[in-house]
């Protein structure tokens, strides 16, 4: 396991859609090029303008 990321939300029934906090977590390849190993990879995890009474903690990454 490379990145364990945690969404909460202050209520039972969430403040967000699963899919739009999803989005905020992206992973990109290197190109064409052929990748060796997880550095290869970019991992981009968007926290600014999290949706109000939500949190994300990041528990491996």
């Amino acid at each position: 396991m490379r990145g364990l990321y945690v969404f909460a939300h202050d209520d039972q029934y969430g403040k967000a859609p699963a899919r739009q906090l999803l989005d905020r977590i992206t992973v990109k390849g290197p190109g064409h090029a052929t990748a060796r190993s997880f550095n290869d990879y970019q991992v981009d995890v968007h926290e600014a303008g999290l949706p109000e009474d939500v949190t994300l903690t990041t528990l491996i990454g």
